[in-house]
């Protein structure tokens, strides 16, 4: 399935294919990148009936019978990881708290019998009600819901162990659904606000993974590479390639070199023997094939494909900007130290 967009915020075309099981948006700030998540996510977020029905409306018009089976494109259940989830995961439950209290004010107001349209000019004028994008509501009421999830329990728990290996501790959820913390050869438990930012911004990919995962599921994530050492950025690309390989679709956007280049690495290695992948320190199961791979490039107004070859695959941008500060360091270098 291919996604077409015109006009869409910054963008004035563009096309993405959302067959590929790992999919990768680059490019600089404020290029349209979060604008085409946030409509691939509420694309496969609608059911089947409700795209059934905006088919119809564009071929009513034609006179044609669209023969399209819709459910064969959209995935069993979609994650959104934000480039916020540090802050939701700190702040989601407060939210929900004032949420709650907005919704109580107004029950009373009703209650007391005041005119309904009195109570919403009220509502309005007391208190701001932020709207967030689906995606980020989505992703507050899986935090809100911690209580809940956690009674659940995946096939792909192994994955919730490796990101716990890079942190070095163990994600917990409290009784009230708070996120806990408890680093390694420690029996203390660590709230969120004093642990590391490193498991901020990672934990709610473990609770997913132990909890939520399912083969089939799409998992959207903003910046990977958030709060995330260079070595840590490379173990989280190597996570999501296995997870490719084990039938999830992965779509990122990211401003990495690390990321962009372990990825480079992974499909190379599809071209290696079984012995040089080991020596390397990799594993069978993190191996890409290139046609598994599609990339994007976010640029004026525009979205143009990346090639993928064997060799991996190359971001202008990310190149442009680390061949600059390399000449800028060298210049800097002769300037001060050899001209002396």
């Amino acid at each position: 399935m291919k996604i077409q967009v015109k006009n869409l915020g910054t963008i004035k075309e563009g096309t993405v294919d959302l067959s590929k099981g790992l999919i990768i948006f680059a490019g600089r700030n404020n290029m349209g990148k979060s604008y085409m998540a946030y409509l691939i996510y509420g694309v496969y977020k609608m059911n089947d009936h409700k795209i059934d029905e905006a088919i119809l409306k564009i071929f009513a018009s034609k006179r044609i019978v669209p023969v399209v089976k819709i459910s064969d494109f959209l995935p069993q259940s979609i994650y959104f990881f934000p480039a916020e989830r540090t802050a939701i995961n700190l702040l989601a439950k407060e939210v929900f708290r004032q949420k709650v209290a907005i919704m109580d004010d107004f029950s009373q107001k009703l209650l007391a019998e005041e005119d309904l349209e009195t109570v919403i000019k009220s509502l309005q004028k007391d208190h701001f009600i932020p709207r967030y994008p689906l995606a980020i509501s989505d992703y507050l009421s899986f935090i809100n819901d911690l209580g809940y999830i956690t009674r659940n329990e995946s096939h792909f728990a192994d994955f919730a162990d490796e990101i716990e290996a890079l942190l070095q501790g163990q994600i917990l959820v409290s009784d009230y659904g708070d996120i806990q913390f408890t680093p390694q050869n420690s029996q203390h438990l660590l709230e969120l606000h004093i642990s590391s930012s490193l498991v901020k911004s990672l934990s709610g990919l473990v609770l997913y993974f132990r909890h939520l995962a399912q083969q089939g599921d799409v998992i959207m994530i903003d910046e990977p590479e958030l709060n995330l050492h260079p070595d840590s950025q490379r173990v989280v690309a190597s996570l999501f390639a296995k997870a490719v390989n084990k039938g999830f679709k992965v779509i990122l956007s990211t401003h990495s070199d690390y990321i962009i280049k372990e990825f480079n690495n992974l499909i190379m290695l599809n071209q290696a023997s079984e012995k040089d992948i080991a020596e390397l320190g990799y594993e069978r199961e993190a191996v890409l094939d290139k046609e598994k791979v599609g990339a994007y490039l976010f640029s004026e107004n525009t979205v143009e494909p990346i090639e993928v070859s064997e060799m991996g695959l190359t971001i202008k941008t990310i190149d442009a900007t680390i061949d600059a500060l390399d000449n800028t360091m060298e210049s800097i270098y002769y300037r001060v130290f050899e001209s002396v």
